[in-house]
């Protein structure tokens, strides 16, 4: 065999990696925002800011305080804009360059199969709602860090193992890995139980935990412990709130055992996975947990010096990874779930690990007919993780297929539901939108948004009385909800009951002084009223907050030419011709000012323009 053979076996290796990864997650790149992706990206004003990146590590910028994730969402805003496809292309680069690194992981612990471990990380079906929803970034981005992190560690390990000679601190692969590992963190707290996990790995490599790891393993912790403790409060006090009139989150160990039998399933057989799942509390299930995770402890225990210790780290990693985000801590998502795929992210890649590993020890004790055997049902199988990740992957491509697929997927979940009708709603399919929305309703009363979303959807079916009830019933649930009484009040006003919708936009300002919109109904219902005075103070606040609203530009040109002041007026329908070149109503105000001016010919332009 020649000497290049091995080199140009790992250049196969890499590029079978890095092309079947990339051919997995293809469809995505033609996908759209999704969900929070406008909290994230599309509507962060910090990304657009210049001193974006400075401010985030100042305060909060989003639901949490991670300063290093949004100064990279800031460089890509700067990189891509609103072309959603440069953030699709990063995430699934920062995907493959985790699953390289996995793989150099997997090699340095000595596993044979370490390339397939890598392979099935970068293909897992699992991994799909990280890599292609945009806001999951933070995984795909914390991930390489959590693995330079290992590797650095396990090089300081190693060379201060008595297997390499006299002691050698080797303090510069320490400091990396602390660096890397606070980096990681500032990208997304889930990676906490990292410094635990690499103790254990310590221990796993020197059969012993010296004080050395030890004390290493304490400072990184410190680490952990400051920011996890930081996003908890972020946690408490801007992500609850986010997730509008839901019954507050309490740890349940019945619904995290579940959760967690449910994600060793998925690991294994991940042909039921959904964007969002619903509760699922089964004691007989939680109970399984418990025997599995007790029973599994003491026997790879016993057999540590063999093969335990292995199964040992591998499961450390894949629970203690899991542990954080199955309901015994309180977060803002178990409002919205009691799981998702992208929480069990970093676990996926003890899964796969631990895949390749078996596979690796099954294929050293085969014969050659058995390993031939074994070879081809590991290639069909990786084949049939692909094919179902790509098939996945076509699902994160808008909002439409997303939420068609999670309500027939998981009918149970009232988030589907309730964004499913708001798809419906936006597409101006009343009928369907009243269905989805009722049925979120239904598994999930205390949610303000769902019964103001129903509200409108009534409100378009013509059943008035039914939507009011529904506006009512929002306001009741959270009554400083804005939204909520924004959108009564401009069903108010199309009921022609400019009064009542005043008291109710002037409600939603009140709460939200920066709500733009509601200030421009707000004036809607005041010049009906007959104060055009306080009304164009209305449409200058909207404008004040949100400049490029086109509305409030036509609305206080209607104001000013009501007043006989038909210049400014001209003006004001410009500015929304400015922003909106096809408005119509613009158009043909901005015709009869201009005619008020004298200027016939630009107003017979501004007719045509309209008639077009």
């Amino acid at each position: 065999m020649p000497k290049s053979f091995p080199r140009a076996l790992i250049a196969i290796q890499a590029a079978v990696l890095a092309g079947l990864g990339w051919w997995v997650f293809a469809p995505a790149l033609h996908g759209t925002w999704l969900w929070d992706d406008s909290l994230e990206i599309s509507q962060n004003a910090v990304l657009r800011d210049p001193q974006g990146w400075r401010l985030a590590w100042i305060r909060p910028t989003g639901l949490d305080y991670l300063p290093l994730k949004t100064d990279l969402q800031w460089v890509e805003w700067h990189l891509w804009g609103d072309r959603v496809a440069g953030y699709h292309a990063a995430n699934i680069a920062l995907h493959l360059l985790g699953a390289f690194l996995l793989w150099q992981l997997l090699s340095r612990l000595g596993l044979r199969w370490a390339w397939l471990g890598a392979l099935i990380f970068a293909v897992h079906p699992l991994a799909v709602e990280s890599v292609a929803w945009i806001a999951e970034f933070k995984n795909v981005a914390s991930f390489p860090l959590v693995m330079v992190s290992a590797l650095a560690f396990l090089r300081w390990i190693d060379a201060d193992s008595p297997r390499a000679g006299p002691p050698a601190p080797a303090t510069g692969c320490l400091i990396v890995s602390g660096a890397a590992f606070a980096a990681a963190m500032l990208i997304k707290t889930s990676a906490a139980p990292v410094p635990v996990l690499l103790l254990v790995l310590g221990w796993w490599r020197q059969g012993r935990v010296s004080a050395r790891a030890g004390a290493a393993a304490a400072a990184l912790s410190v680490v952990s412990i400051v920011l996890g403790l930081i996003t908890l409060h972020c946690q408490w006090t801007l992500g609850m709130r986010a997730a509008r009139g839901v019954p507050e989150v309490t740890t349940d160990w019945i619904q995290a055992g579940s959760s967690l039998m449910l994600e060793l399933r998925d690991a294994l057989y991940p042909r039921l996975l959904s964007p969002v799942y619903a509760p699922v509390g089964s004691a007989p299930l939680a109970a399984a947990a418990a025997v599995l995770l007790a029973g599994g402890t003491a026997l790879f225990l016993a057999r540590r010096r063999t093969w335990g210790g292995a199964a040992l780290l591998t499961s450390a990693w894949f629970v203690g990874c899991l542990l954080p985000v199955l309901g015994l801590v309180p977060m803002a998502y178990l409002r919205v779930a009691p799981r998702a795929d992208h929480l069990a992210y970093l676990s996926l890649a003890a899964g796969a690990g631990g895949a390749a590993a078996v596979l690796g020890a099954l294929g050293s004790r085969a014969g050659q007919v058995g390993q031939a055997a074994l070879g081809a049902i590991t290639v069909t199988g990786l084949l049939a993780l692909a094919l179902s990740s790509r098939n996945y992957s076509g699902v994160f491509v808008s909002p439409d297929a997303l939420w068609r697929f999670a309500a027939a997927r998981e009918p149970g979940a009232w988030v589907a539901h309730a964004n499913l009708g708001r798809v419906e709603l936006d597409a101006g399919r009343w009928a369907e939108a009243a269905k989805q929305l009722s049925s979120a309703a239904a598994l999930q009363p205390r949610s303000a948004e769902v019964r103001t979303d129903w509200g409108n959807a009534l409100r378009r079916l013509g059943r008035s009385e039914e939507a009011e009830a529904q506006y009512r019933a929002a306001i009741r649930i959270e009554p400083d909800f804005a939204g909520a009484r924004y959108d009564y009040g401009q069903a108010l006003l199309v009921d022609g009951q400019p009064a009542a919708a005043a008291e109710a936009l002037r409600a939603a300002v009140k709460l939200d002084p920066q709500y733009a919109a509601a200030h421009n109904n707000l004036g809607l219902a005041l010049m009906r009223l007959g104060d055009s005075a306080r009304a164009i103070d209305e449409y200058r606040a909207a404008l004040r907050w949100e400049p490029g609203l086109a509305e409030a530009h036509l609305n206080l040109g209607n104001a000013y030419f009501r007043q006989g002041d038909a210049g400014r007026a001209a003006a004001e329908y410009q500015s929304a011709l400015s922003l909106r070149p096809h408005y119509q109503a613009a158009h043909l105000n901005l015709s009869r000012a201009l005619m008020a001016l004298g200027r016939m010919d630009e107003a017979r332009a501004e007719i045509e323009a309209a008639d077009r």
